[in-house]
């Protein structure tokens, strides 16, 4: 009789032990996933901007702070949110965010312009109604004179409800050859072109004026 009353504790120890045990698995488990959580949510906020237009609100968020970041757009009408938020990587930090309607259709456009340098970066665009959004890509290669000394760094911005950009251009202009009949020399004098766009109906930019400046 006492042998079975023993065996009979020892099975019970054994339970218990083995049911903290489990219980230790857990617990672990879920400081791990906290801690990833914490990480994840202390990333630091490189750029941060509320924007509204009309009854539209906008929060606009990157974290990081290497030359890949993290964007997320929210729209708001009142205290709800009317589309899943915009989640995407970007180049670059952001240099300015700001709202429009280019092609006047009553729908809130937001651009996003970074300090990317690359030919034709630094560009994110949005068109937002009640329940969803359209991207809105940028204007693309510059074709004809325009283009001549093109290199890329281009910089945006919206002025009269029309986007410009400017960029760094370099004109190769040839000297006269000495009289010695020595070769012609070629001096580069750099300067700065800005081109403004429309945006039409459909979504594609339409240019408008070029204007050089001054070195």
């Amino acid at each position: 009789m006492k042998a079975r009353v023993l065996v009979l504790l020892s099975a019970s120890v054994v339970a218990a032990t083995a049911c903290d045990s489990s219980r230790g698995i857990v617990e672990d488990t879920s400081t791990q996933m906290s801690t990833v959580e914490s990480t994840v949510a202390t990333e630091p906020v490189s750029f941060s901007r509320d924007l509204t237009q009309g009854n539209a609100r906008f929060e606009i968020r990157t974290t990081g702070s290497e030359a890949q970041r993290q964007l997320t757009i929210r729209s708001y009408r009142g205290a709800a949110l009317t589309t899943e938020p915009v989640r995407l990587d970007i180049n670059g930090a952001v240099r300015e965010a700001v709202t429009g309607d280019l092609n006047g259709n009553g729908k809130p456009e937001i651009y996003i312009f970074t300090d990317a340098s690359t030919a034709n970066g630094g560009f994110y665009g949005y068109e937002f109604s009640d329940r969803a959004y359209t991207p809105i890509i940028g204007p693309g290669l510059i074709t004809g004179p325009a283009a001549v000394g093109y290199a890329g760094k281009d910089t945006y911005m919206l002025s009269n409800n029309m986007l410009s950009r400017t960029f760094p251009v370099t004109d190769g202009t040839a000297s006269a050859a000495s009289t010695d009949g020595a070769a012609a020399t070629t001096t580069t004098t750099p300067g700065s072109r800005t081109i403004t766009y429309k945006l039409d109906p459909s979504g594609k930019w339409v240019m408008g004026q070029v204007m050089d400046g001054q070195p």
